[in-house]
């Protein structure tokens, strides 16, 4: 008998979750080659740039109330290394040109992230079925590829408010086992908090709340536990927030990160706005079908489609300071997810056989392939 570790295989799932990865991948790597940058892509790459070299230190912060410090710190990285990296040495200036790639590879490397944690979660809970519409509809999201793109605080915090409402769940779910395994999980989730709270405020605030709430749930019988765990895991992910920082309270207070009226606004007004990008009212259509079987079917309401289905309502809603159209990006993971859930049900073999189970598949099919199509209309406007 073999007594060494088992060994790690690719099945048929994972060849197509990574295939569909690779043309996510593609896509986005083409649009950051064809899109010109923005004014606020080139300001968040020069005041990143600068709070990497410290070429500021002793003057005025470059940051400016509203900015988050982690889209900051991605978008001015690689320009950064590569100005280190030259064999002659030139000041900063903000007359430099501003290389596109430099600036947006580590989005679309977030955006990349997103999608496998995505995948992951998904065919956890649904099975392959499950994962395939999920994975499908995200990497042929019009809205996703752009903000993968470019350099843009809405990817970073939708991969950040993902982990942490997931981890937090995760957490939950553990808490009836020997505290010993409760510890990585809780430098998880301080971590997702404070990586959260780097890439948008708004965002932690929803996501703590949202996190609160499911381990309250999930855990009866440990409720004070799960807060307690929750807590420690807050002072975990402020100390990392504050490293993101650099620990620099010039930085922190230029960023004026005290919550103001915006935070308590919440507004359908970015759900009207989102209609207005391309393919974002087929996702908004295909949440609302998957909403009607949830209400219609009782099969489909279980938690783990219920879970995704209130952070989705709740997020389309949420104030997304300084960034209007964030909090719509935040939600759709959770809706995709919530999609390939119902779908799941309704493609499952012991329930449905011949033509129902074959007239759902393809309504599916339907749905990826006009996805697929809007993301290439998307690409070629682009170019």
């Amino acid at each position: 008998m073999s007594t060494g570790r088992p060994r790690f295989e690719v099945h048929k799932a994972q060849k197509i979750a990574a295939a569909l990865l690779l043309v996510f991948l593609l896509q986005t790597l083409w649009l950051v080659a064809h899109l010109p940058l923005s004014l606020s892509e080139t300001r968040n790459a020069m005041a990143g740039k600068s709070l990497w070299a410290h070429t500021l230190q002793g003057t005025r912060s470059p940051m400016i109330p509203g900015d988050s410090i982690l889209p900051l710190r991605c978008a001015g990285l690689l320009p950064a290394l590569a100005q280190h990296w030259q064999t002659r040495r030139y000041e900063f200036s903000v007359y430099e040109a501003p290389s596109r790639w430099l600036i947006r590879l580590p989005f679309v490397a977030f955006g990349v992230w997103l999608a496998g944690a995505l995948w992951w979660v998904a065919r956890r809970i649904f099975g392959n079925e499950g994962g395939y519409i999920a994975l499908g509809l995200y990497c042929f999201s019009p809205p996703i590829l752009l903000a993968s793109s470019t350099a843009e605080p809405a990817v970073l915090s939708s991969w950040g408010l993902f982990g942490l409402v997931f981890t937090a769940i995760g957490v939950a779910h553990t808490l009836y086992a020997p505290p010993r395994k409760w510890r990585p999980r809780i430098v998880l989730l301080g971590a997702a908090i404070g990586l959260t709270a780097a890439a948008s405020v708004s965002a932690v605030v929803a996501g703590m709340a949202l996190a609160a709430a499911f381990m309250v749930y999930l855990a009866p019988g440990r409720r004070l536990v799960s807060l307690a765990i929750l807590a420690m895991s807050s002072a975990i992910g402020a100390l990392i927030f504050l490293l993101c920082f650099g620990f620099s309270m010039r930085d922190l207070a230029a960023a004026a990160l005290v919550p103001d009226a915006e935070y308590l606004k919440l507004t359908t007004y970015r759900l009207r706005e989102f209609l207005a990008v391309p393919g974002g009212a087929l996702e908004i259509l295909a949440f609302f079908a998957a909403l009607c079987v949830f209400l219609l079917w009782k099969r489909t309401r279980y938690f783990g489609n219920l879970a995704p289905l209130l952070v989705a309502l709740i997020l389309s809603c949420w104030p997304g300071h300084f960034s209007p159209s964030a909090s719509i990006i935040w939600m759709l993971p959770f809706a995709f997810v919530f999609i390939g859930g119902v779908y799941a049900d309704l493609l499952e073999q012991r329930l449905f056989q011949g033509r129902f189970r074959r007239h759902a598949a393809i309504t599916s099919f339907v749905l990826v392939g006009a996805s697929a199509v809007l993301s290439l209309m998307l690409i070629a406007h682009a170019s």
